[in-house]
């Protein structure tokens, strides 16, 4: 009797641990999800920092600097809001691979797009896309 008491509640105890296993796993896939769709979303909302007029901010890319140390560069000086998302849209971006050293003018109203063409030295594109707008 005591036997089959202790297997019952053996029994009991493992469905419940289970079912705690399950709902955590259920809680995490949904909190990753969700983290996935609003990196996504950043990566294509051509969101800025603030609207325009917005702020002028000098910065000066160094010879040889990383996509990774210019996005820390402009999310330190206000011009990006996540280091990552900027990083992941330059690599999707026609100008992947193309920034160069300098000393720019970037403006906390302007899109990704928009300073990614001005550190790679295409600010033609720029004129050319108000102009089909």
């Amino acid at each position: 009797m005591l036997m089959q008491t202790r297997r019952i509640l053996t029994g009991i105890l493992m469905l419940l641990v289970k079912l705690l296993l399950a709902v955590l796993i259920a809680v995490g896939i949904y909190h990753l999800g969700e983290y996935a769709y609003s990196f996504g979303h950043s990566i294509y909302d051509n969101e800025t920092v603030s609207d325009p007029p917005g702020r002028d901010v000098a910065v000066v890319i160094p010879d040889g600097s990383s996509i990774s140390q210019v996005a820390k560069l402009l999310e330190a000086r206000g011009l990006i809001r996540d280091e990552k998302v900027f990083r992941v849209q330059e690599r999707l971006s026609r100008y992947h691979g193309q920034l160069k050293a300098g000393n720019y003018i970037l403006n906390t109203s302007q899109t990704a797009e928009e300073m990614l063409a001005i550190l790679s030295g295409n600010e033609e594109d720029l004129s050319e896309n108000e102009d089909d707008g």
